[in-house]
């Protein structure tokens, strides 16, 4: 019997963008009580490669498999490469074909006994989305000591994974007394009940955060830490004297190069949240073992360039999980340590080319990274608030990505009074950290005063002092610090304002980064606008520096510091500049 079908509106959405007549792709999903997700896709760029894609499900979430086939175009027939595509497909034994035509119009199969049946699918919005599914984040360092050699790392990294295979290690959930062992144990799990589910764990664990959630519903992804333990007790025979007759031999060997580095496991796998916690050991040893299967390649590749042969000069591998927009999902990526980004751009294009995602803005650099780690600031509170209703007359333009909410009294320091501008900026800036178009840490009012100064704009008098900056100094600033261009647009009053809506609707559309406009003594951040073309009514969603309280979500959405505001918002007398931070294409 063929499962329940359902695809992540984030695959709807690339394939309806994708223009590639008569070429395949492959689709990955996950299975879960008897439904098949589709999560993710990539296209067909390397026909005489039969394992490119195999390569980049180790880029992906433990359980996120090969399910199936998109093909664009109009014929629904199997080719050789398809056929090489389905073989692979061990997620269900009915493999999923989609054809995708050239009106973007897109039916699914399933492929059952040889025979195409075209079944009905749901699509699953990222709201809900995220609601089911949870992702399991796992963390250990394990060393690594062998020869400087490619037989000698796959040797070393194939016992790693071995030893992780054969159930002699544990598992233990991060703030829970929760152990999951593996076959070498009588003992599956310790802690909790053997009936309790993922969610039933994560709720329990902080029951107030989950209310809050649902209260105010931010997409934010759930990930549960985990630990690997590792057997450190001896076999039984171990402390035995055991005299054994063997044959003795010996072997000169020429002295090799060794090498010694701790090697970071860094990995993820997604399940849904009525998943058993007994089932989830299988699902981090599959993790665990991708992992160790990504840092395997990039040590051989180092080892194979010229002048790391003998080791020497290897770099520790380092491990980022990046979530874009586009995808709807984690992709992972390990690369050597201290190379700078810019000389991976291939590696970078070639990885937008195969997700089938645009090539002009950067979606895989180190600043593009997930992080859960925000220095304790809300990470795009705006995300609570729900979106107006869809309307052919009225468009809706936001800020695209994350950025984290700089305000008042932050950091320790009393800014109350005149460090709006400074927050606005430091908002825009953490935009710029988390699109990855700079690694360079977000500014302090010091750093932003040494800046002007620096460049001529203020007197040395201005260092450590309460002066308010405005649009064109933010502008200076970005331009000095980051390279970033920007727009200033002058409105005479707060009415005029109103005028420049199509400009700030087509800034969002293109740029995608938050605006800054000061006007009188008050900065704030635009993150957005709602526009209506028959009545030139115009709304502008406003994130205010002047908050002074603790970052709490449900204060600032409740509140109104993070809002809606109309256009009377805005003095009518009162003069506005507005910054416009623009974007260059790059990857």
């Amino acid at each position: 019997m063929s499962p329940r079908l359902k695809i992540s509106n984030y695959v709807i959405e690339r394939l309806s963008k994708i223009d590639a007549d008569e070429s395949t792709g492959c689709l990955f999903g996950l299975m879960y009580d008897g439904t098949l997700l589709v999560v993710g896709l990539s296209l067909d760029l390397f026909e005489n490669e039969k394992n490119t894609y195999r390569q980049l499900l180790l880029n992906l979430p433990a359980e996120v498999e090969l399910c199936g086939v998109v093909k664009f175009g109009e014929a629904l027939t199997i080719g050789t490469r398809m056929k090489e595509i389905l073989q692979d497909v061990d997620i269900t034994d009915n493999p999923l074909v989609m054809i995708v035509n050239e009106k973007k119009e897109m039916k699914a199969h399933f492929l059952v006994h040889d025979k195409f049946e075209e079944t009905k699918y749901e699509v699953l919005n990222s709201e809900d989305m995220w609601k089911q599914f949870v992702h399991v984040r796992l963390n250990t360092v394990l060393p690594l000591s062998c020869e400087a050699t490619t037989s000698g790392v796959k040797n070393i990294l194939q016992n790693k994974r071995k030893k992780i295979a054969s159930g002699q290690v544990s598992f233990h959930l991060d703030g829970t007394s929760v152990y999951l062992f593996g076959v070498a144990s009588d003992v599956g799990l310790t802690g909790t009940s053997s009936e309790a589910t993922i969610g039933e764990l994560i709720d329990s664990m902080n029951p107030e955060q989950a209310t809050k959630k649902k209260k105010h519903n931010t997409n934010n992804v759930e990930i549960v830490p985990v630990n690997l333990v590792m057997k450190t007790t001896k076999d039984i025979l171990s402390d035995k004297q055991v005299k054994t007759a063997v044959k003795m031999m010996t072997t000169q060997r020429k002295p090799a190069f060794c090498i010694s580095m701790p090697l970071r496991i860094d990995t993820l796998a997604i399940i849904h949240r009525n998943t058993k916690l007994l089932e989830l050991y299988t699902v981090l040893v599959e993790a665990v073992c991708r992992s160790l299967r990504l840092l395997e390649s990039v040590l051989l590749e180092q080892l194979g360039q010229e002048g790391i042969g003998d080791g020497a000069g290897l770099r520790l591998p380092e491990t980022f999980h990046f979530l874009p927009q586009e995808l709807g999902h984690f992709v992972t990526r390990i690369v050597p340590k201290g190379i700078p980004d810019e000389l991976m751009e291939k590696e970078r294009r070639l990885l937008h080319e195969q997700l089938g995602i645009q090539q002009n803005k950067p979606v895989f650099r180190r600043g593009n990274a997930y992080t859960e780690k925000s220095g304790g600031r809300l990470v795009n509170p705006h995300e609570a608030i729900p979106l107006p209703p869809s309307k052919s007359d009225v468009t809706v333009a936001l800020v695209r990505g994350r950025y984290t909410y700089h305000h008042y009294m932050q950091d320790n320091f009393n800014d109350d009074g005149w460090g709006c501008a400074y927050r606005s900026m430091q908002t825009i800036f953490s935009w710029f950290r988390y699109q990855g178009y700079t690694t360079v840490e977000v500014p302090t009012h010091r750093d932003i005063q040494q800046c002007l100064v620096k460049i001529g704009d203020k007197p040395t008098s201005f260092l450590g002092s309460k002066q308010w900056i405005g649009s064109t100094e933010v502008m200076f600033c970005l331009e000095t610090l980051l390279g970033v261009q920007s727009r200033i647009v002058f409105a005479n009053t707060g009415t005029e304002l109103q005028s420049y809506a199509p400009e700030l609707v087509h800034h969002f559309q293109t740029h995608g980064s938050p605006i800054m406009i000061g006007g009188g003594v008050l900065a704030h951040t635009i993150l957005g606008v709602e526009y209506n073309t028959d009545t030139n009514e115009i709304r502008y969603l406003i994130l205010d520096p002047h908050y002074t309280g603790a970052d709490d979500l449900t204060t600032v959405i409740s509140k109104g510091w993070c809002g809606w505001k109309p256009s009377d918002f805005w003095n009518k007398t009162a003069h506005y500049n507005l910054c416009l931070p623009q974007t260059k294409p790059g990857i």
